[in-house]
């Protein structure tokens, strides 16, 4: 029933329909998880859009267009400064996830209503999934500042070579805290035990693929 028509007498008894409840979860979230929710009025909705818009459209494009040029006009201390920003960028992201215990992302297509493109997940979930940005940082800072520090492309890889397993660690600390992301989830509250259940069902597919992420993180 449309929102101006709650209140409306409904029948010869004079009954009031009650008013629609909105949705504000959401039914089919493209990640994983359960528990996602769209922003809970117009003034959330705006702060997301601007962080989103920050962090993951920006930021990444300026860091990324000073990687291209670096590369292509060959100035390799340019695009180191490229790989260091796009670090700057995923420990801003794992920061802002871990203090706040939040996710936000947002859907792609022009059909989408502007009130439904942003949706949050809440939870300590989010902790190592920050965690696992923070890790994808340090990937990308240690060997930009490195770079710019002086050591040259060769002394790097003589390193790696050297102890090929370091550079396994960050690869496996990544899929690490991303298996215990989706090993928690975002599950919401549940009303009954039968919601429970329900709840456990969908949220099958991300445990079942934790396990895997898990395995492949210890084996690194």
């Amino acid at each position: 029933m449309p929102a101006r028509d709650a209140g409306k007498s409904d029948g010869p008894a004079g009954r009031v329909a009650p008013a629609p409840v909105e949705h504000v979860g959401i039914a089919d979230p493209p990640l994983p998880y359960t528990g996602g929710r769209f922003p809970a009025s117009e003034e959330e909705r705006s702060f997301v859009e601007r962080r989103v818009l920050l962090h993951f459209i920006v930021a990444p494009a300026l860091a990324l267009a000073a990687f291209l040029c670096g590369f292509y006009l060959g100035w390799p201390r340019l695009t180191a400064a490229g790989v260091f920003g796009l670090g700057l960028v995923a420990l801003l992201v794992g920061w802002f996830a871990i203090t706040e215990k939040r996710l936000i992302f947002m859907r792609s297509g022009l059909n989408i209503p502007r009130e439904r493109r942003f949706f949050i997940y809440e939870g300590f979930a989010a902790v190592p999934y920050g965690i696992a940005f923070v890790v994808l940082a340090g990937a990308l800072i240690t060997p930009a500042s490195l770079y710019l520090g002086g050591m040259s492309l060769e002394q790097m890889r003589a390193v790696v070579l050297a102890r090929p397993g370091l550079a396994l660690v960050p690869v496996g600390l990544l899929f690490l805290f991303h298996g215990l992301a989706f090993l928690i989830g975002f599950g919401r509250r549940a009303t009954s035990f039968a919601d429970r259940l329900w709840i456990e069902l969908l949220h099958l597919p991300a445990r079942l693929g934790a396990l895997i992420l898990l395995a492949w993180a210890l084996a690194l």
